[in-house]
């Protein structure tokens, strides 16, 4: 499975890794809906991210109006440019850069 959520210190950890698209998406939405916790904020791991689609950037950005606050870590070169490539960056990183 190319996603993991766990949570720890105050905070919940959405981990995507590999290729994540639209043949994944039931399945995330899915444990997001059983596992993520909505006035908790959400880390996003996308460090070891190689493919993200359009339909999992669609779920990132609905899940940063659903939580107080979503923030992207070690962002991958591939994230990077997926989000160049639909003109998310500003919309899901607010001008901020990941960390």
């Amino acid at each position: 499975m190319p996603f993991s959520i766990t949570n720890g210190e105050g905070r919940q950890i959405l981990t995507l890794e590999g290729a994540v698209t639209i043949r994944d998406a039931q399945g995330l939405l899915a444990m997001a809906g059983e596992s993520l916790n909505d006035s908790m904020p959400v880390h996003v791991n996308v460090a070891g991210l190689e493919d993200i689609d359009t339909c999992i950037l669609q779920f990132l950005c609905s899940l940063r109006k659903t939580v107080p606050e979503v923030t992207f870590d070690n962002m991958s070169d591939a994230f990077g440019a997926a989000l160049d490539r639909v003109q998310l960056r500003r919309a899901l990183l607010d001008g901020k850069e990941a960390l």
